[in-house]
């Protein structure tokens, strides 16, 4: 089909305005969808499950990320029948880092 474009992933790749670190923002969900905003870290950097569940809180919860060969980045919920020896990264939503003390005057 001509003029036809490309399906998009669902999945944004951008930076925080605030403090410039790169952020990956998507739905996820299918029923009762959220919206996830998460601080991307470098594929290579280990981030356990175990270690996510000290961050979170009811308004701060852990996602998996699964990095493929191919195909784009897709969090996943994480339940309580997630596998605590899950081998992909493990992140909480994004909080800007505390800025240091500026004054403008």
């Amino acid at each position: 089909m001509a003029g036809a474009g490309r399906r998009r992933s669902g999945a944004d790749t951008s930076r925080c305005p605030a403090c410039g670190r790169p952020l990956l923002t998507q739905w996820v969900g299918d029923t009762a969808a959220l919206r996830a905003a998460v601080t991307l870290p470098p594929a290579d950097t280990r981030l356990p499950y175990t270690e996510a569940l000290k961050h979170r809180t009811p308004n701060n919860l852990v996602w998996c990320l699964p990095r493929r060969q191919y195909g784009p980045l897709r969090l996943r919920w994480t339940h309580n029948r997630h596998p605590p020896d899950c081998p992909h990264q493990h992140l909480t939503s994004h909080n800007c880092p505390p800025a240091a003390s500026t004054t403008l005057f």
